[in-house]
């Protein structure tokens, strides 16, 4: 069994049992009829945050962020709940914003982010970004460009922006600050180019 097929049959199981439980919990305080129905709802919940979670707004402070790129010249598109996909003057970044509220943190042999090493985070968004670069054609298509990883975090760095091998950790008003600031790569056709590309993908 593959480890994809492996990791959906976990998830599946671990719904399952959820919505189960969901169920039988709702049931013994209200009746089986109630118990029933919250069972359903719970069910129902996942595939319908599984299509509208990439569609939602930003809660208010990402979106004021990424609103600051879009106005100037970024295209910013989700690439799932917490990922969004900019595409600008400076080049394609690959923005996780799911973890920009756990904190940076030295535990005296390694980084952390939150309680789990950066370098996983890092690693995971690296893999996800190379994947990206390569379902986009960039290399044959865009030479010299390529997606570049951006981890957003919260609390004390030691400098604004770190890097991690070509992926940049910073505070998220730190992170949009460093993608603005970079020279352009990229004129506004070929914006618009990658931003199509990316969008038939992703969508």
């Amino acid at each position: 069994m593959s480890d994809s097929v492996g990791a959906r049959l976990t998830r599946f199981a671990a719904r399952s049992l959820f919505v189960l439980a969901a169920g039988v919990m709702a049931g013994g305080f209200l009746g089986w009829r109630a118990g029933l129905l919250v069972a359903a709802l719970v069910a129902l919940s996942h595939p319908l945050l599984a299509v509208l979670g990439p569609r939602l707004r930003a809660p208010y402070g990402r979106g004021r962020l990424l609103r600051a790129l879009h106005r100037n010249g970024y295209h910013v598109i989700p690439d799932g709940h917490s990922r969004h996909l900019a595409v600008g003057p400076g080049g394609v970044y690959l923005l996780e914003t799911r973890v920009w509220q756990h904190a940076v943190s030295w535990n005296g042999d390694d980084w952390m982010v939150g309680n789990r090493p950066a370098a996983h985070v890092v690693e995971r968004l690296g893999s996800h970004a190379a994947r990206l670069e390569h379902l986009l054609h960039l290399a044959e298509d865009w030479p010299g460009i390529s997606v570049v990883p951006v981890v957003m975090v919260a609390g004390r760095l030691p400098e604004p922006v770190m890097r991690a091998g070509r992926t940049i950790i910073a505070r998220p008003r730190s992170a949009v600050g460093h993608v603005l600031a970079q020279p352009t790569v990229l004129d506004p056709r070929e914006v618009d180019g990658v931003a199509e590309r990316i969008d038939h993908l992703v969508r």
